[in-house]
């Protein structure tokens, strides 16, 4: 499937501020289940952008705006070829936990972040982990299976914060919260998994905007990293596509960022995705354009009730949904 994914941010403040940093991860990455045939990113206030890749091999743009502003908008759009290979989960022999793991598994293995060791996480494991004596393709199927009988989707009740000790106690949220608690019954079961960010195509009858995915991957011995969606609890089709993976929510958030001044930020973002009827390139072009946003050298008059709010702040990140 040939898809077409748009992926805007837009920052706005209540006042001028001086100075903005944001890094984004938002660029799909080719791999073998997805070919990446164009990316375009556009950023303003117009602004060099610098790009490198993370030690999970995402892709990572930057950039700062040193004048004062109080806008800032990203525009990223994709064309992705996807054509994952059918994995047949249940079929999965292996035993669990694996012998003699690869030394750059034990990352996907630790317990951290917003995947808290803790006495309800442990209680859930205990109640969601079949007996030992079951293969890893069933294990993981079992654990799939507990949380789409225990969890409801729900959103605008968890943040882009939030942690599985959230979502145990309110037994609701969204993929994001889904997987993470994925992550960590995996992970105490002793399979090495790590966090997918992402987008998920939906066939809509009129363009409406939805959100950034999250999923999970989890090792096999015999087939290495193998996707599965816990929030749909199902093994991925030629509808996702990747672009990054992380221990967790807080190695891939799709924005990340700090400010300098005395004024309130809101977000908005969403994400359109289509069928392309474009052609398939046979090699990534990839380009940032100019969005024509203003800044000024020195900030116009200061609307007023600026009191009790801090000099510097951290930019709002968008919850994957």
């Amino acid at each position: 499937m040939l898809l077409d994914v748009e992926h805007r941010f837009a920052f706005g403040y209540d006042a001028y501020i001086s100075e903005s940093f944001l890094e984004l991860r938002v660029q799909p990455k080719t791999t073998a289940d997805q070919t990446v045939s164009s990316f375009v990113l556009a950023v303003g206030p117009p602004t060099r952008v610098h790009r490198y890749v993370d030690w999970n091999d995402n892709v990572t743009h930057h950039f700062t705006i040193t004048r004062f502003h109080d806008r800032i908008e990203v525009a990223s759009r994709s064309v992705v070829s996807t054509h994952p290979a059918p994995r047949a989960i249940a079929a999965l022999g292996e035993t669990v936990p694996a012998d003699d793991l690869p030394y750059g598994l034990l990352d996907f293995l630790a317990l951290g972040g917003p995947v808290q060791l803790t006495p309800a996480l442990r209680a859930a494991h205990k109640a969601a982990a079949p007996p030992r004596a079951v293969s890893l393709g069933e294990h993981v199927l079992a654990l799939g299976r507990y949380l789409a009988s225990r969890f409801e989707y729900q959103k605008d009740v968890t943040r882009y914060d939030s942690t599985t000790e959230h979502f145990l106690k309110l037994e609701a949220g969204v993929c994001q919260d889904f997987a993470h608690l994925m992550l960590g019954l995996l992970r105490l079961s002793g399979i090495p998994c790590r966090y997918v960010s992402g987008y998920l195509h939906v066939e809509r009858t009129r363009r409406e905007a939805s959100q950034s995915h999250a999923w999970i991957e989890f090792w096999a011995p015999s087939h290495g990293w193998i996707p599965f969606d816990p929030t749909h609890d199902r093994a991925i089709d030629e509808r996702y596509v990747v672009v990054g993976h992380g221990r967790h929510y807080d190695d891939v958030p799709p924005n990340k960022g700090i400010y300098r001044g005395i004024a309130r930020e809101t977000l908005h973002a969403e994400v359109h995705t289509q069928v392309s009827a474009a052609t398939a390139l046979p090699h990534l072009t990839s380009e940032t354009r100019p969005i024509p946003l203003q800044t000024f050298r020195e900030a116009p008059v200061r609307r007023p009730d600026r009191t009790g709010l801090p000099i510097e702040d951290e930019q709002q990140q968008q919850q994957q949904q």
